[in-house]
């Protein structure tokens, strides 16, 4: 069993620390995503994360690497994930 995240730790991050954590986490994730033949839940079922927060990180994202919505669908339906 893994240990809990420090919340209060993780809130006291100064943004470049956060936008750096948040890189080596999608950059984990994506890894180990390609790696499998499963799909990879990207959250635990337990992890209390609203659609509000999901839809602001996933926004900032996307717009982060100069992708639209549109094109993650195509993306999404020629790779079949």
């Amino acid at each position: 069993m893994s240990a809990p995240i420090d919340a209060a730790a993780i809130g006291a991050l100064s943004d470049a620390q956060l936008q750096k954590l948040l890189a080596a986490a999608i950059k984990s994730y994506a890894a180990r995503a390609e790696a499998s033949d499963e799909p990879l839940p990207a959250l635990a079922p337990n992890s209390e994360v609203t659609a509000t927060e999901a839809m602001l990180v996933v926004s900032a994202i996307l717009k982060a690497v100069n992708v639209q919505v549109f094109e993650l669908g195509m993306w999404q339906s020629w790779s079949g994930r």
